[in-house]
């Protein structure tokens, strides 16, 4: 979606300001606009792989629920029979399951930020191809090239400090990505943390569903 937002930032100048300056304006905003609907398949195909993919995590989400109440059951029969080992495994196996399902939940925040992050950018688009679009026909009634001309250099002037901008984005990107690689080496030594509590803890709550059970 970052090759599509960069897009947008291109034409989110005002379109008929940036065709004042154009040496050819009618070639210009046949251009823009061509470009504009190409970008929006592309934004569209995109959207409708991130609703199908976040489809999926949804049925999966669905499927762990289901084996969390399982597992919970089959805790709960092997404790009451005081099949100690058996309830444990289950337990683990419930919380193997619990781990997946939030980890599914989040996968699912994701692409709902992505989707909507589409969307809006497909929103924004479609404002500046009808912007174009309205342009370009009041272009084609228009005779007077010799201004358009004058204003050239000016026009490629502005699109020249948009691509700086599109630079620098770029280098908000790499920051993003060197952040989320420290947050993924911080969770990794949290799971590890997590992994030397889990058998007391598994024990404590084996403990509190025997009590709950013999009341």
């Amino acid at each position: 979606m970052n090759v599509f937002t960069r897009f947008v930032d291109i034409i989110n100048s005002n379109i008929n300001s940036f065709l004042d300056n154009a040496e050819d304006p009618e070639k210009m905003i046949k251009l823009v606009i061509n470009k504009i609907e190409d970008t929006l398949v592309d934004i569209r195909t995109s959207c409708s792989s991130a609703l199908a993919a976040k489809a999926r995590v949804e049925r999966s989400m669905n499927d762990v629920q289901a084996q969390v109440y399982r597992w919970t059951e089959r805790a709960e029969k092997a404790a009451t029979k005081n099949l100690d080992q058996l309830a444990l495994e289950a337990l683990s196996e419930k919380k193997k399951a619990m781990a997946k399902l939030d980890a599914l939940k989040d996968e699912c925040a994701k692409f709902d930020i992505m989707i909507a992050g589409y969307r809006e950018d497909i929103e924004k688009l479609e404002e500046k191809l009808a912007a174009a679009r309205e342009r370009y026909e009041k272009i084609k009634e228009q005779a007077d090239v010799e201004q358009h001309s004058r204003k050239a250099e000016k026009g490629f002037e502005r699109a020249n400090a948009d691509f700086s901008r599109y630079d620098r984005m770029n280098e908000r990107i790499d920051r993003m990505t060197a952040e989320r690689q420290a947050r993924k080496a911080s969770e990794d030594a949290e799971k590890k943390f997590r992994e030397m509590e889990e058998s007391e803890e598994l024990k404590k709550e084996l403990d509190e569903l025997k009590a709950k059970l013999n009341k």
